[in-house]
């Protein structure tokens, strides 16, 4: 295959950015001469590296197909990439090479079940060609600290809707992208940046595997120090990093590939890691040995490496939860707040930052959990960033419409205002009752929301979405501790 197919195929100048909602020159339709052609050109794509010996196991119809990115891209519908599935790209991989899985979507969670309900419905004959979804671990937006921390019940959702559709019980879930941004831990220099880092991807690998996820994928091997080589400048992550001007005995080596386009992204010699010693970054986790060789390899690296080596191909899901942690004073599973310090539980909460999605888990004694109540009726939670600045959080008067729960947002005019409402006279358990709904007609509660496909491997106890509705059994009873 040649670069000019793709080019002929592709509605552009080049293969950056994308017209929407199609890519392709005549459509999806059947007699598209370029959607045949970009079909024929994922076959010659397939068979240049079967001729190295080096067998594909899948494909993805399209990275990113809501993205008109600007860099290599081709932005496509749920309707319009079912046409070229079925007109096309299948009946070509089908003929050509029926050992190469399809996989549809590549995109992030927020609108998965949105796609599957379209290409995967029995009805659409694209659905005969597809085996399985990959779903990316992005937020969305360009708040790159809410990457892994959303979507999880819209992946429990998805599992869901693949059982009403009849959909095949082989029909794979991948995670087929996560990287975090920008630039790279050793860049930074912060051990709490490196370690949160690695954290999230463990707590989001844990998440999708238990929701019906058959695999997980880090988007990169290995990259330079600040996160390149990019020729667009989008510096991101990596477990390992090459360090080639850090190896003993080395002289003369710069310290980027002549080959990286972006630089430091504040000048010349801000790396805070390259100003560390390699004693001070073996004490963060980074080992010296392999700082020797020219490697510098990352936190992130050793959580990958401890689930892949445990969890095999042929491995189960199993429930595993914190089920009760406030038995007595002296009996938490986290530490106990100390004094006058205002870190409790299980340190401070990284996670309270706006735009993160609400859901109930059993109480497990860390500060994800510890609320404050404010005198406006606010239910309102603190944090910091990985920078340290403190955060402060309100829950939203309004579910969010791709993940139909409710999110943290800032503390003014979005965020909810409850009055409590005892449940039961005498009782110390309460309603929150919605005060500045935009309905004027019914009470409004916050209520608990359980996870479809029965939470999973979560069981019925794992995860439930917090969000709004009618003041019934499902409102949520609350206990106040002050």
């Amino acid at each position: 295959p040649t670069q000019k197919d793709a080019w002929d195929a592709v509605h552009a100048v080049n293969m950056t950015n994308s017209p929407e909602p199609n890519c392709l020159r005549e459509g999806t339709g059947p007699d598209s001469r370029y959607a045949k052609s970009w079909a024929l050109y994922f076959s010659k794509f397939v068979s240049a590296y079967k001729s190295w010996g080096l067998n594909l196991f899948a494909v993805t119809v399209q990275n990113e197909p809501e993205f008109p990115a600007p860099w290599e891209a081709c932005a496509y519908n749920p309707d319009n990439q079912a046409e070229f599935i079925a007109n096309h790209l299948g009946p070509r991989l089908d003929e050509d090479h029926p050992d190469v899985k399809l996989l549809m979507f590549d995109h992030n969670k927020d609108h998965a079940v949105a796609w599957g309900e379209t290409i995967l419905d029995e009805n659409n004959p694209a659905s005969a060609y597809v085996d399985g979804t990959a779903i990316h671990w992005y937020a969305g937006g360009m708040d790159r600290l809410l990457d892994g921390a959303l979507g999880q019940p819209n992946m429990h959702r998805f599992m869901s809707m693949l059982k009403y559709q009849n959909v095949s019980e082989d029909h794979l879930i991948l995670g087929s992208e996560a990287c975090h941004c920008p630039t790279t831990g050793y860049y930074g220099g912060d051990i709490n940046v490196a370690w949160a880092r690695a954290e999230r991807y463990a707590h989001t690998i844990l998440a999708d595997l238990a929701a019906g996820s058959n695999g997980w994928v880090e988007w990169n091997l290995v990259l330079d120090s600040i996160g390149g080589p990019n020729h667009l400048g989008n510096l991101c992550d990596s477990p390992l990093l090459a360090v080639p001007y850090r190896a003993g005995g080395e002289h003369n080596v710069s310290w980027l590939p002549d080959f990286e386009h972006t630089g430091y992204l504040n000048g010349p010699g801000t790396s805070r890691g390259d100003s560390r010693t390699r004693e001070e970054l073996n004490s963060m986790g980074m080992p010296a040995e392999y700082i020797d060789r020219g490697v510098i390899v990352q936190p992130m690296y050793y959580y990958m490496g401890h689930i892949s080596r445990h969890v095999r191909p042929g491995s189960r899901a199993v429930p595993a939860l914190v089920d009760q942690s406030n038995l007595g004073p002296n009996e938490r599973t986290f530490r106990e707040i100390v004094g006058n310090t205002s870190v409790a539980g299980g340190g401070v909460n990284d996670l309270a930052r706006v735009g993160i999605e609400l859901t109930l888990w059993p109480c497990e004694g860390s500060t994800r959990q510890v609320w404050e109540f404010s005198k406006d009726g606010r239910l309102q939670v603190f944090g910091h960033d990985w920078l340290g600045v403190p955060t402060a959080s309100c829950v939203s008067k309004t579910p969010d419409k791709s993940f139909g729960g409710l999110a943290l947002t800032t503390c003014d005019h979005l965020a909810a205002s409850f009055d409590m409402s005892v449940i039961k006279k005498g009782g110390d358990s309460y309603n929150m009752i919605l005060t500045n709904s935009i309905e004027k007609e019914a009470q409004i509660c916050l209520i608990a929301k359980p996870l479809e496909s029965n939470g999973g491997a979560y069981g019925p106890r794992g995860g439930a979405q917090v969000t709004l509705g009618e003041c019934n059994g499902d409102a949520v009873s609350a206990l106040l501790d002050k």
